[in-house]
């Protein structure tokens, strides 16, 4: 598998949350939180973060929980209510 750089993983992974349904600040913030906080990071974490998050009011908390179950389990809790 090749390594991204930031600017790749970026551009690519905003491309595939805006074509998920997510606006682009959403995007963006989900693509910034998984760089900068796993410590492998990559475009799969980012639209299953961004499939559970979608465009809600709290965002940058369901962000930042998502992110913290990633780091302990390995994947976000599905079964979490994304419902706002």
């Amino acid at each position: 598998m090749n390594e991204y750089d930031f600017s790749q993983f970026y551009e690519i992974a905003v491309k595939k949350l805006v074509a998920e349904g997510l606006d682009k600040k959403a995007a963006d913030e989900i693509t910034i939180s998984v760089w900068e906080q796993l410590p492998n990071p990559n475009i799969r974490n980012c639209i299953q973060i961004g499939r559970l998050v979608k465009n809600g009011p709290d965002i940058e908390m369901v962000i930042v929980d998502e992110v913290q179950n990633f780091k302990e389990y390995g994947s976000p809790q599905l079964t979490r209510s994304t419902e706002f």
